[in-house]
């Protein structure tokens, strides 16, 4: 079995896929945007008044055309430096559209509408990438249309989540204390801090067993990291125009490190850790892929062992293509110090190989200031 390659999600295409598919040029091509229509929304949301949405979407766009074609190393870079004017027509085509919810504040960011476009801008049936850019948006428009409904409340997932809607999810999610305990040490997983690109990083630790009962509630706290991660920690890695820098402007950070380590799995396990998965993999292609797009900038499994590194990629072969292209397996954890900027929790890091109980109180109190806790965690002051 050939190992999965590790292709950033934020990677350029093959320069055999670039030449077969894209124009070379990367100069700006002529303005012919969809003009804003007199009935659509104020660039800035009414949330933040002075965020004008319109000139930030300009700014990330003069910023990543004015680098050399050298530099162009993002599929975002990569991506406006062909379509220039994508932003801007996706955001008036988005204001004239009829949605079952208007777009929130955090939705009319512009790493928002570019994880659309980038999902979008290569056909995997024909693995090329699209140049027609209408095509692009329109495919683009139907996705958003399809996000708006599922977040109104309109699916049936929220009668198994017991909530009405996305919102009423976020704000009121709660969990028994011991079941919450439970499923903190069975399935790990939290983000902390940020790796040397700069993008959050989000750590799980690969359960040993099955527990059918907790598969639900595990799903909705991936679903709730997800958009923690739109609503909060996407703005906080990309200011808006005025506050940010040139460089942040010219390289747009849309999704996150993920960290799976898989010390706990022996071929003994390998029956309830493949339900365990499958489970997952069932809700990411039917929720993450379709609401979330571009949500893992890179993922390393680590920890795995030399017979499990090929298990696991086997078991890759069934995930999305964008999952496959940015996931690398390893047989053991020394990859995370090249990988991690700064501490890593003590569970991952050298000498933590015994840890599994989560992180310590200190690093709960660290997460929890410094935003990365998930959104249903409260932390007394």
């Amino acid at each position: 079995m050939e190992p999965i390659d590790e292709t950033p999600e934020n990677t350029l295409p093959t320069e055999a896929e670039a030449t077969a598919t894209q124009s070379p040029a990367v100069k700006p091509e002529e303005d012919t945007s969809i003009p804003v229509t007199t009935n659509a929304p104020p660039p800035a949301s009414s949330s933040n008044p002075e965020i004008d949405y319109v000139a930030w979407d300009a700014a990330i766009v003069a910023a990543i055309t004015s680098l050399p074609e050298a530099d162009l190393k993002s599929r975002s870079q990569q991506f406006l430096s062909k379509h220039p004017t994508a932003l801007s027509t996706f955001r008036s085509t988005l204001s004239s559209t009829p949605l079952a919810i208007p777009l929130a504040p955090f939705q009319q960011h512009p790493t928002f509408l570019l994880r659309f476009l980038l999902a979008e801008w290569r056909d995997e049936e024909l693995k090329q990438f699209r140049t027609d850019l209408s095509l692009i948006i329109s495919k683009s428009l139907e996705r958003v249309i399809a996000t708006q409904k599922w977040r109104s409340g309109d699916d049936e997932c929220w009668k198994l989540f017991q909530h009405k809607d996305m919102d009423d999810l976020y704000d009121n999610f709660t969990h028994p204390e011991e079941k919450e305990e439970f499923i903190h040490k069975w399935f790990f997983q939290g983000f902390y801090g940020v790796d040397k690109s700069g993008h959050p990083v989000h750590y799980e630790l690969l359960p040993s067993s099955y527990h059918e009962e907790y598969m639900t509630p595990l799903i909705i706290r991936r679903i709730l990291n997800n958009e923690k991660t739109l609503r909060e920690r996407v703005l906080r890695y990309n200011p808006p125009l005025g506050t940010a820098t040139q460089e942040q402007l010219s390289n747009p950070k849309l999704g996150v490190t993920w960290i799976l380590d898989a010390r706990k799995i022996s071929m003994w396990v390998v029956p309830q850790v493949y339900k365990t998965m499958t489970g997952m993999i069932s809700y990411s292609n039917k929720y993450t892929s379709a609401h979330y797009p571009e949500q893992g900038y890179r993922a390393y499994v680590v920890n795995l062992g030399s017979v499990l590194v090929s298990l696991y990629n086997v078991a890759m072969k069934i995930m999305p293509a964008q999952t496959q292209r940015t996931t690398n397996c390893y047989g053991g954890r020394d990859v995370l110090d090249e990988v991690v900027d700064g501490d890593l929790p003590g569970m991952f890091g050298k000498g933590g190989h015994k840890n599994v109980e989560g992180l310590s109180d200190d690093e709960k109190r660290r997460q929890w200031e410094m935003g990365d806790a998930g959104p249903w965690v409260e932390v007394e002051a």
